[in-house]
């Protein structure tokens, strides 16, 4: 291969590293509960928000406004999931 193929190829491959993820699911078997599946921590001086949320490994970096907003709107679904669950029979819920 030729150094220009070669070039080619790895400009290529920089493409696919670089194209946004858009979509996650958890993974079959859980990997190192909860901290391998979500993580949230304050951010440093050299970013403009300041909270950092973790999915599976996608830094989501976020004012505090929509942080909270977030929270809301998490509760918010994860209740209305929860009476839902219960109504079916679901235990420990």
């Amino acid at each position: 291969m030729g150094k220009a193929s070669r070039l080619k190829a790895e400009r290529q491959q920089v493409k696919v590293i670089r194209e946004p993820i858009t979509e996650t699911h958890e993974p079959p078997l859980p990997q190192n509960w909860p901290h391998g599946h979500v993580g949230v921590a304050l951010t440093g001086d050299d970013q403009d928000e300041c909270i950092e949320v973790t999915i599976h490994g996608v830094r989501h970096y976020l004012h505090s406004s929509t942080a909270q907003e977030l929270n809301s709107m998490l509760s918010s679904r994860i209740d209305e999931w929860n009476k839902t669950a219960q109504a079916v029979g679901f235990p420990g819920v």
